[in-house]
């Protein structure tokens, strides 16, 4: 006796109907039906027995080669369905056949190719497009300063829907700075020029210039790009599977055949995963063969390269400006990250010019220092050991965790601990650890906010909290509006004739009544 499960089983393996799998087990039992006699079994037996009437149909209509047709229709762009379908119809067609109609033709015709490796190559011209989309899967990326995850990076997939040929890398954010980049990133990587990029309708690529209607207009900084290459942005229609079906196989490929593969690993920086993720696209388009046996670098260098565009001969660059002012440290701060100058610039306010590779720094039109821009984590340094100075340069005094702790102490003891557990936090990152300790003391204990800071630190230490900058300037800012700390009672104040005015926002679980004069209405006058 079948049980329900297995028979649902059975069901969903076959795709048939419990009624069909019961037909089956009574007509077994009815002929007495073993293993040797099935194999003995003639066709005409299940056209007897299980005829679903396809055959009737099947002896009525004439089959096109559908294969073939297929083919014909790939290897010549400018063929018609309608074309093949009138071929077929002027072919003889068997003894007591008919011909399918063009409606029904197409049909059938669409069925083959979305269930055969037909698909991109029909509905593809080679070397014409390109799909780009962020992943969804973030990548978790350590930071050895803390031994926690220091940052989410984001994926960037890129790929070629004709011959599958794949581009992925990694950034730690999916603003349009990145974005930008991972384009062009991924043309190098190419080689080559498309006609066309066909992006997701992700906020980085498109804005809504009319709030709340539906209508989306490309990123001015994208179009750019676009122009720079002469390149056509088509966005992917919202809700239309098929119309970005590449790209969401890629993604899917992304997963299972790259992030897949990194069970286990950990990585430390964005450079060490950016590493990792082009052995594993340079052996996915190399050595994976698609469904046909060609791989995608064959398949992309045989048709798709020969008909795209060269690239220009220097790649696409934004170009920025910021005043940066040398600190004590001789070193200047862009976007979080610290760049080393000659120790001849300390105090002095200079010019630095940055793209997406490079920073360079200028003092007027003299180029003073240059570097490779960082990407990350935050308060990371770049220094030129040019640029060091000698111990015995009058007036350069680095930055100490002794003098840190001695200016803690001018607030306090829960200063003090706490100075003391962000440098600990971040022994791994020494100078990130000594420009945390001195913004907390510089910023948050300056002349308005010196008589909070304690407090605040004695918060962080009791409730256990991370001691960074946003933490305790959040309690700062409870502190100076209420008055309290978030383990007092704010006072009761009590004025004779009037209600009892208490705050009790900062209070848990608090409840919210009105007073009872809030319903003594006056009366109306007659």
């Amino acid at each position: 006796m079948l049980g329900w499960g297995k028979l649902c089983a059975i069901s969903a393996a076959l795709g048939c109907s419990n009624r069909d799998i019961a037909k089956t087990k009574t007509l077994i039992a009815d002929l007495s039906i073993t293993k040797e006699s099935f194999a003995q079994l003639d066709p005409s037996f299940f056209d007897e027995h299980f005829s679903d009437h396809r055959g009737a149909r099947r002896k009525r209509y004439d089959q096109p080669d559908f294969e073939k047709l297929a083919k014909r229709l790939a290897n010549n762009k400018h063929l018609t369905r309608h074309k093949l379908w009138m071929d077929y119809v002027a072919a003889p067609a068997g003894e007591g056949e008919s011909k399918y109609q063009y409606s029904q033709f197409c049909e059938r015709l669409r069925t083959h190719i979305r269930t055969t490796a037909m698909t991109s190559i029909i509905e593809h011209e080679p070397g014409q497009e390109l799909y780009v989309d962020w992943a969804g899967d973030k990548v978790s990326i350590i930071d050895k300063a803390t031994g926690e995850v220091g940052m989410k990076a984001s994926l960037f997939v890129a790929i070629c829907p004709y011959s599958s040929q794949l581009f992925v890398t990694a950034t730690a954010n999916e603003k349009m700075d990145n974005w930008i980049s991972c384009h062009v990133k991924a043309l190098d990587y190419l080689g080559k020029c498309p006609g066309i990029i066909v992006f997701d309708n992700a906020p980085t690529a498109t804005y809504r210039p009319v709030k709340n209607k539906p209508g989306r207009r490309i990123q001015q900084r994208y179009a750019d790009f676009a122009d720079y290459y002469d390149i056509l942005l088509v966005p992917a229609w919202p809700g239309k599977p098929r119309d970005k079906a590449a790209v969401e196989r890629a993604v899917q490929l992304v997963y299972s055949r790259i992030l897949g593969y990194f069970d286990g690993i950990t990585f430390y920086s964005l450079d060490e995963l950016n590493e990792a993720i082009a052995q594993r696209v340079d052996d996915i388009n190399t050595n994976m063969p698609r469904p046909d046996g060609i791989t995608r670098r064959e398949l992309f260098d045989a048709d798709e390269a020969p008909m795209m565009r060269d690239l220009p001969d220097t790649p696409f660059t934004e170009v920025s400006w910021r005043n940066v002012k040398v600190d004590r440290n001789w070193h200047i701060c862009c976007d979080y990250q610290y760049y080393s100058v000659p120790v001849q610039y300390i105090g002095k306010t200079l010019q630095a010019r940055l793209t997406n590779s490079l920073v360079n720094i200028f003092d007027g039109d003299a180029l003073v220092a240059e570097h490779s821009r960082m990407h990350g984590f935050k308060y990371l340094y770049c220094t030129d050991p040019a640029h060091t100075p000698d111990k015995d340069i009058a007036g350069v005094k680095p930055l100490t965790r002794d003098e840190l702790l001695a200016r803690a102490s001018s607030f306090g003891p829960a200063t003090i601990k706490v100075v003391s557990s962000i440098l600990e936090r971040n022994a791994k990152a020494v100078p990130r650890g000594l420009h945390t300790a001195r913004n907390v003391l510089v910023k948050l204990g300056n002349k308005h906010n010196k008589t909070t800071l304690e407090p605040a630190c004695q918060q962080v230490i009791d409730h256990s909290l991370v001691p960074n900058m946003q933490v305790i300037a959040r309690i700062q800012a409870d502190i100076a509006r209420n008055g309290h700390t978030l383990n007092q009672t704010p006072a009761v104040q009590v004025d004779q004739g009037q209600s009892r005015i208490v705050d009790i926002t900062a209070i848990p679980d608090a409840v919210f009544l009105r007073p009872a004069s809030h319903y003594n209405i006056p009366k109306k006058e007659a």
